[in-house]
């Protein structure tokens, strides 16, 4: 329970006041140290009061560097790096990475007119929003700069410490996590074709399954099966990466609304602009990892009903196959009674053939014995053989 308690305090905000300049590095190491703990911040530089401050912050999937460097009064034009990408590398201990987003933010007393200010750094074409119910300023161009610095200016007007660093913050914060929710864009860029082939071979062995007869069911089972195992596999391969873009996606929109942005007069939206833009990034991905698993489901589907009709077709030869057997069993047991029946009249020949040589001998010794002797015993002769033979198949079935 104490891990899931210090989540709450995993990432505390750093305090400061007065114009600073802050910048932020996100990086996706190649590979993940041993020492890697996620939710894991440490500072570098001493108590939080000491100036510049680094603090290094260890994500899921990715790592951030944030240094901020206190300035003596306003700047008049944009400064200077401090964190440059191999420096942030070295004090993340990442080795090579992948730089996901780097901004970097001026903080400084608000201004009568911000279009000044805004000429003086270099921005293009500023969004600004009035944040913090009113206590700051932020204005950013959204344009990469030097080493892909996205730059943001923020006028503090009555935001204390903590609020300010808070703002801070959420600033940054949006900027990385819309940075990574955007890594699945290329993935979505990536399937779009692949999903529209895979969608016509879907098309054509629908057809082919109405129309294949059965003798190539089994070519047509390998088919869909492969087409099956082909999506399969783009959604394993995308599933985690489109998960964390919505994931990410979310968290974007919460730090945007919780900045409770105002209108300033005669500038777009700073939460608008983003929102905008980001967007239908985020619905290519979601609309893609839809069609992925629309387009499992329609082929397993298919490959279910395949299945179905070979298995019906399997069971109709099998009963056709065990009605044959019936009908040879049933000319079997017919050729059998026909036998019985044959043999109880040969044997009976048999025995009365015998009874008559009996006769005809005791005839020739001087015993006579009337024909009618002779007669009368044929029926009993007949009767005890069929009986005989009955009580031979009434053990032969006991004994099976």
């Amino acid at each position: 329970m104490n891990g899931l308690t210090d989540e709450l305090h995993a990432r505390p905000t750093i305090y400061f006041d007065g114009p600073a300049y802050i910048e932020h590095v996100a990086l996706m190491p190649d590979r993940l140290p041993a020492s890697w703990a996620a939710h894991t911040t440490f500072d570098i530089g001493g108590e939080r009061h000491d100036w510049p401050h680094t603090r290094v912050e260890f994500h899921t999937e990715f790592v951030t560097v944030t240094k901020i460097r206190k300035l003596t009064n306003d700047l008049t034009s944009w400064p200077r790096s401090d964190l440059p990408i191999a420096a942030a590398e070295d004090l993340a201990g990442v080795g090579r990475s992948k730089l996901i987003c780097r901004s970097a933010i001026v903080v400084q007393s608000p201004v009568k007119k911000v279009s000044e200010v805004i000429r003086d750094f270099g921005f293009g074409n500023v969004t600004a929003s009035v944040v913090g119910e009113g206590g700051a300023q932020v204005c950013s161009d959204f344009q990469a700069s030097g080493e892909y610095t996205s730059r943001i200016l923020l006028l503090n007007a009555d935001l204390n410490k903590f609020r300010l660093g808070r703002m801070v913050r959420q600033l940054f914060e949006i900027e990385t996590y819309r940075a990574m929710a955007l890594l699945g864009l290329p993935e979505a860029w990536r399937l779009g074709p692949i999903l529209s082939q895979y969608d016509a071979m879907l098309v054509d062995l629908s057809n082919r399954h109405v129309t294949t007869p059965a003798t190539k069911h089994r070519e047509l089972l390998e088919e869909i099966s492969a087409l099956s195992a082909r999506v399969i596999s783009a959604a394993a391969e995308t599933r985690n990466r489109f998960s964390a873009t919505s994931a990410y996606a979310r968290i974007v929109e919460d730090r945007i609304s919780e900045l409770r942005e105002r209108r300033v007069p005669e500038f777009q939206r700073y939460g608008m602009f983003i929102t905008r833009g980001f967007q239908p990034a985020v619905r290519t991905c979601e609309a893609t990892s839809h069609r992925l698993m629309q387009l499992s489901a329609a082929t397993s589907h298919l490959l279910d009903l395949l299945q179905t009709r070979i298995q019906v077709e399997i069971e109709f030869q099998n009963a056709r196959q065990i009605q044959a057997v019936a009908d040879r069993s049933a000319a079997q047991l017919k050729i059998q009674r026909a036998v019985e029946g044959f043999s109880i009249i040969a044997i009976s020949y048999y025995l009365l053939s015998l009874m008559r040589f009996a006769v005809e001998t005791l005839d020739q010794a001087g015993l006579h014995v009337s024909n009618m002797v002779t007669l009368g015993a044929i029926p009993v002769v007949i009767v005890s053989v069929a009986i005989s033979i009955s009580r031979v198949k009434r053990a032969l079935a006991r004994t099976d």
